[in-house]
């Protein structure tokens, strides 16, 4: 289901959660219960739009997300590379969800007294927050440690991937302090990353082959997913991370943007799809929601004087070097939204909204592609792509240059293409 705050049947989703905790019937889901229908309530006697956007429906998505993190039951994670910037955030914010009842960090034998030492660290800072009751068990375990002792009575649910080298700016020359050359792209990362990863994922596609693998390891693209397929893991278990944490950047912009030019902006749902490196494309189809209740694509923002065309383009430009700015600037790829991103990915999955990553989908002539787009979850942790129109809006050119980017990712034909269905 889409968020709230951009569906215009928001009272639905609310309905259905209030069936459900009814359905439960605790003290804990009655106070639910009674606080979505007095939310309910107030929605409909608003007439001011901005304070039922900001004050109401937004308050009652929340709400809801925590309601169905009460009805859900709780996973088992696994996040590989724990030892890394990305892994040791990961872990904390899995830990905080109110759907992750453990957390297991995976490293090499020779990372494992560090990464338990920081895992001391971070249960202590979770105990100094208090998080309502909501504390994940998080355990270290060596990579073979885990495939000899993985357990049948609580297999992983869920294997985020961190594993791999990251992003770096270019070597400075200390006469000149002066760059030597470009840093590498996320390209250059494909051949010094395949090799772990693949190593890593006949680990832990062995002792869990049910499990859901979201990827955040560069360059999130078909060559390196191949890796994951020959493996043996389904199409259908495979989420690559990058149109969320893309799209996220372009919404800022554009936030930004708007804001700075006086205009009050409630909502932006920009989305960028495509691939997860200077290919991608951000969608001027995109709309904004103004104070004033006005929703406007990025194409009208520009007709009606809001953004100037060249403004716009700044802004699609920053989008897609955003990854190598963070580079340059603080010697490493991006650690924190990706972290967060990949636990909002996964807990919007969970209760049953789409989400924008990067998985595999058919394309007219039936061939299997992996390519950033729309995606939910059927059937309890199964991919399944959906339509692109039917949560996005694209512009025709977008929709071509969506389209050659599908047949530019493309399985080749002489490899065994995998079961797609649920």
């Amino acid at each position: 289901m889409t968020p709230i705050i951009s569906d215009p049947d928001w009272h639905q989703r609310a309905q259905e959660v209030l069936a459900a905790l009814r359905k439960r019937k605790t003290p804990l889901t009655d106070d639910f219960a009674e606080d979505i229908t007095a939310l309910i309530t107030r929605a409909h006697r608003v007439n001011n739009f901005r304070e039922l956007h900001e004050r109401i429906l937004g308050r009652l998505d929340r709400l809801c997300d925590r309601a169905q993190s009460l009805l859900l039951p709780k996973m088992v994670v696994s996040v590989t590379g724990a030892s890394g910037g990305i892994g040791k955030e990961t872990i904390l914010q899995a830990a905080q969800s109110r759907m992750v009842k453990k957390v297991i960090g995976l490293v090499r034998a020779n990372s494992h007294g560090p990464a338990t030492g920081n895992v001391m660290d971070l249960t202590d800072r979770m105990y100094l927050e208090g998080l309502d009751g909501y504390r994940a068990n998080i355990e270290i375990r060596t990579y073979n440690d885990f495939a000899v002792e993985s357990s049948v009575e609580e297999p992983v649910d869920v294997f985020i991937h961190t594993i791999g080298q990251g992003r770096k700016p270019a070597p400075i020359n200390p006469d000149t302090l002066e760059p030597i050359g470009k840093p590498p792209t996320r390209e250059e990362l494909l051949s010094r990353n395949q090799a772990v990863l693949k190593q890593v994922v006949a680990c832990t596609h062995g002792a869990s082959p049910k499990a859901l693998n979201i990827f955040v390891t560069n360059p999130i693209g078909l060559r390196l997913m191949q890796v994951v397929l020959d493996a043996g893991v389904n199409a259908n278990k495979i989420l690559g991370f990058g149109g969320e944490l893309d799209s996220a950047r372009f919404r800022h912009f554009i936030w930004q943007a708007l804001e700075a030019g006086g205009h009050g902006v409630l909502d932006v749902r920009a989305q960028v799809i495509g691939e997860h490196n200077n290919n991608m494309i951000p969608l001027q189809g995109s709309e904004v929601t103004f104070a004033n209740g006005v929703t406007l694509s990025i194409e009208r923002c520009v007709a009606e004087g809001l953004l100037s065309t060249k403004k716009v383009r700044q802004i699609m430009d920053r989008t897609i070097q955003r990854g190598i700015e963070i580079v340059e600037s603080q010697g490493s790829s991006a650690i924190r939204s990706p972290a967060r991103g990949l636990v909002v990915m996964f807990e919007k999955l969970l209760c049953g909204k789409v989400v924008n990553g990067l998985s595999y989908r058919l394309d007219c002539n039936g061939q299997l592609c992996f390519v950033g787009g729309p995606v939910r979850l059927h059937n309890g942790l199964t991919l399944v792509p959906e339509p692109l129109e039917h949560p996005f809006t694209l512009t025709r050119s977008e929709k071509k240059e969506w389209l050659k980017t599908m047949q530019a990712n493309c399985v080749s034909s002489d490899r065994h293409h995998p079961v797609l269905n649920p």
